[in-house]
Parts: C-alpha cells; sequence; structure tokens
C-alpha cells in the first residue's frame, strides 16, 4: 500500500513539472498558473513547494489535481504549438 501511494506521489510530481516545464515555455506567470489550476493562494503556495522536492499536496486531492495537470498541460501545449509556428 504505501509502494502505491509512492507511485502516486511520483506521477503527481512528474505531472506538476511537465506542466511547470511548459509554463516556463510559454513565460506564463505562477499567478496563471496558479488560476489556469483553479487553486487557491494557499494550495498553490503548497504546490509550487513541489518544484524544491517538497511533499504533494493533500488538497486538492489527487485525481482533481491530476485531472487539472493533464487539462492545463495540454492548453498550454497548444498554446506553445502555436507561438512556435508563428
Amino acid at each position: 500500500m504505501i509502494t502505491a501511494r509512492l507511485d502516486v506521489d511520483t506521477l503527481a510530481r512528474n505531472q506538476f513539472g511537465v506542466f511547470d516545464r511548459v509554463g516556463n515555455a510559454i513565460t506564463i506567470s505562477d499567478e496563471d498558473r496558479r488560476r489556469v489550476l483553479l487553486l487557491s493562494e494557499q494550495e498553490w503556495s503548497a504546490w509550487a513547494q513541489v518544484r524544491d522536492g517538497g511533499p504533494v499536496p493533500a488538497q486538492p486531492g489527487l485525481p482533481v489535481m491530476l485531472r487539472r495537470l493533464g487539462a492545463a498541460t495540454h492548453r498550454l501545449t497548444r498554446i506553445a504549438e502555436r507561438t512556435m509556428a508563428i
């Protein structure tokens, strides 16, 4: 059971990393990233700590956050592709 939790945390950390790299590529601010993920300032602060190796926050729940990260990363990737095509 603990191994499964670590795997989910690793997945969440990796997905957040992908979202963060795409955000860096199109130079979106942290405030805009927070809004895209529908996070409160407190929730964003907790997730931003993941960048520095902090723990994966409990809120919002991982299923919700993984869906948000996937959808937001997809949208930002589409923006990045259009920007680079110009």
